[in-house]
């Protein structure tokens, strides 16, 4: 399987320089393929909610291949209700970056969109789809919508992605403090935002349409904050490429039927599933799975097992539905990934505790500096709260950083560790 993704990868690169209305083309009947292979044969230890979110993640990227006209690209912590209501798809810039990686097609634009000025430490999976864009793989949206939350890298792309398809841009803008102030200041931009998709599409959108799109996404966070509860005496078994599928669901497709039936699945796999057991981590930030060293320690390990990733919960909020501009502004404004990193370290110490952790493993994807500058703080923070944790570091979708090896023999060393202090044999 491996060697048929990198065969398919050279092609896609190779093609889109010749032709990239083919090569997308060709990307397309790719990404149905493997929908059809998630759908039909997802894998022997893959439950079925980790299937659903994988099949949902990858009809979502679809999507905007066969119907650009339809798609709206969306930043990964915008609130997407309003798209849904007026049935636009979720044009993910993020989400295709990584997905390119998946392909083995990234290198082609990481050095394209390097060669055009973007500096190496930027986020790579914004400058492969600035890359892919710019050599005309992926497909021109109607509009694009993005926050100033978390990534610093999302001020330059949105931008330059509008002035590249000349396309219209509107910006929600984040206070950096959280607090009640910040909800009302963004609940309001989010106004704004719908009558600007209003003109843009000619259409309106349903304020009780988008209360019962919002009114799925504050049940799908509470199933699933449920579920990581319920998960702490459970061993369920996953794989790195699953905590970003999940990610997906609960952030871009957040309020669709969909992600509010993948969460219901979640707690129906509970009864069934047998008491925990081996190594429990929680995951920091963005997953490296392309790493496959790596990967053999955590996919699918009973020895082994990543319970939670901050990427998936790190917008759990109560809201009132009733208000659903206020409650997609508590879910931006209230993230984990909004104001300093102490927040982010707080939350995870939290999640850690709920899931019943036994260590941390805080991953400083190349190119994020609110992750980079606050590994040390972490480091020490939780393990002051009795967390012992993992600073690793690389990349989480360019296979040229390197350092597969060396990702791997330090988690084997810190899994050796946890073991030795829970009393198992190593």
């Amino acid at each position: 399987m491996a060697d048929i993704v990198t065969h398919f990868g050279e092609i896609i690169q190779k093609e889109c320089r010749k032709n990239p209305l083919l090569a997308r083309r060709m990307l397309r009947f790719g990404y149905r393929a493997k929908k059809l292979q998630l759908m039909a044969a997802p894998g022997k230890h893959t439950t079925k909610a980790a299937q659903m979110a994988a099949v949902q993640t990858m009809t979502s990227m679809i999507a905007p291949l066969t119907h650009p006209e339809r798609a709206a690209m969306a930043s990964l912590f915008l609130p997407c209700e309003p798209l849904q209501v007026a049935g636009l798809y979720p044009y993910s810039c993020e989400g295709f970056g990584c997905f390119l990686s998946g392909t083995q097609a990234e290198q082609e634009f990481l050095h394209y969109a390097e060669s055009e000025g973007l500096p190496e430490t930027f986020c790579s999976y914004h400058k492969i789809f600035i890359g892919a864009a710019e050599k005309g793989l992926m497909p021109k949206p109607r509009f694009i919508l993005n926050t100033t939350l978390a990534c610093d890298a999302n001020l330059l792309t949105f931008r330059r992605l509008a002035e590249f398809f000349q396309v219209p841009q509107f910006v929600v803008e984040v206070p950096y403090q959280p607090d009640e102030y910040a909800v009302r200041y963004v609940a309001d931009q989010l106004r704004e935002m719908v009558r600007f998709v209003e003109k843009q599409t000619g259409q309106n959108i349903s304020e009780e349409r988008l209360r019962e799109a919002v009114s799925r996404s504050q049940n799908s966070m509470e199933q699933f904050d449920q579920y990581m509860t319920l998960r702490a005496d459970k061993k369920i078994l996953g794989e790195l490429t699953g905590e970003m599928f999940s990610a997906f669901t609960l952030h871009t497709l957040l309020g669709t039927p969909e992600t509010e039936a993948y969460t219901r699945q979640c707690l129906a796999e509970i009864p069934k599933a047998p008491p925990a057991s081996g190594v429990r981590l929680l995951w920091m930030h963005t997953t490296p799975f392309w790493v496959e060293p790596l990967r053999r320690v955590t996919d699918f390990n009973q020895d082994v097992q990543v319970v939670g990733c901050d990427m998936c919960f790190e917008g759990l909020v109560k809201a009132d539905p009733n208000d659903p501009y206020d409650a997609m502004a508590r879910r931006v404004v209230y993230s984990a990934f909004n104001g300093p990193v102490e927040r982010r370290i707080q939350r995870g110490i939290a999640a850690a505790r709920q899931v019943k952790a036994d260590g941390v493993v805080w991953f400083c994807h190349w190119g994020c500096k609110h992750t980079l500058g606050g590994a040390q703080l972490a480091k020490e923070q939780f393990e002051a709260a009795g967390l012992p944790c993992l600073v690793l570091d690389g990349d989480g979708c360019d296979r040229s950083h390197g350092g597969e090896g060396q990702l791997a023999t330090r988690m084997d060393a810190f899994v050796e560790m946890l073991r030795a202090e829970k009393g198992e044999k190593v």
